[in-house]
């Protein structure tokens, strides 16, 4: 039996909401465990035959329904929370290994560097020129990250770049080095508060190496690979007129814990409730397939503008198969 057929059957035994299924077993099995008042009321009618399931043993019968539903249950529960997303620093994902080639390098401290911009963008102190938002002076969780997720990613980005200097293009040399003065400084911020790092300043160069060479990898990632054409067989073409994956999976397809795609659909000819049905299925089929959650942005062609300003301010992103 295929990945495919054995998706069918999960989805047999439990179309979207298996909690409803275990409550009708549960309840089947109690009725069946106390002498079921509808087998009484049948016999009624049929004077002089007692019907009943299976004899005296009606009850055990409704004990294995029971024990059967809340194994059902508790499987799926399980399944859902091992493959549910939690929030951890990025250096807790880092496999320390030697890299075979830049690319796999770059994918190592992607997510490194990501987490550090996000905790900085979001709990940091926006002091930068170019910054338009007032001035954060609640620091609490800034002062907070910087020693329990940046400090931590910071040392794990040291010993990657430590264990692979070879790996790094002559050319991209002086932005690495770059990299490891800023780490060094801010660190040393840390510990003393009173330090000034601001003549050591994260590399601007760097984000974009990094992000070209992860995408010019994950581009040719076999397992992105099969996503793509499978998402693409599975979306109805009478609606979607156009998609593209976008995100994390674009950059470091084997460490993306879900799959960004965004879809233009044409308002005048879609029913939407047809299209939701579509999505939702596609999404439940993903999940069991590939393990991993599937979000959708959906553009009509009424915002078809927000759509193309979508794609253009994700300029890195794998597009929909041709045909």
């Amino acid at each position: 039996m295929n990945t495919d057929q054995i998706i069918k059957l999960v989805k047999l035994l439990r179309p979207k909401y298996y909690n409803i299924l275990t409550r009708i077993l549960v309840l089947g099995g109690l009725t069946l465990l106390s002498k079921p008042v509808w087998v009484d009321i049948l016999n009624i009618f049929l004077s002089g035959f007692k019907f009943s399931i299976i004899g005296e043993l009606d009850w055990l019968l409704g004990l294995i329904v029971i024990i059967i539903a809340l194994t059902y249950n508790t499987i799926h529960r399980y399944l859902e929370l091992k493959f549910e997303n939690r929030s951890e620093p990025a250096f807790k994902h880092v496999a320390i290994k030697t890299a075979s080639s830049f690319a796999e390098l770059c994918q190592e401290i992607l997510p490194l560097v990501k987490d550090n911009e996000y905790i900085f963008k979001a709990t940091g102190p926006n002091s930068g020129s170019e910054e338009q938002e007032p001035l954060r002076t609640d620091l609490t969780m800034w002062e907070k990250l910087k020693r329990e997720a940046i400090l931590p990613n910071n040392e794990a980005i040291k010993k990657l770049i430590s264990d692979n200097k070879q790996t790094i293009p002559a050319k991209y040399t002086d932005v690495f080095n770059q990299l490891l003065l800023h780490i060094d400084a801010f660190n040393e911020h840390i510990i003393n508060p009173n330090f000034d790092y601001s003549e050591f300043q994260f590399p601007k160069q760097l984000p974009t190496i990094i992000l070209s060479t992860c995408f010019q990898t994950a581009k040719t990632n076999q397992n992105l690979i099969k996503k793509v054409k499978w998402i693409s067989t599975k979306l109805n073409k009478n609606y979607v007129s156009d998609w593209f994956i976008f995100g994390s999976a674009a950059f470091i397809p084997d460490k993306a814990n879900d799959i960004d795609i965004a879809i233009l659909v044409d308002k005048a000819t879609t029913d939407q409730r047809k299209l939701n049905d579509n999505i939702l299925d596609i999404k439940n089929d993903f999940k069991l397939k590939f393990k991993k959650d599937l979000h959708v942005s959906i553009f009509d062609n009424e915002s078809i503008n927000d759509y193309s300003q979508f794609s253009s301010k994700n300029p890195l992103k794998i597009d929909k198969p041709n045909g």
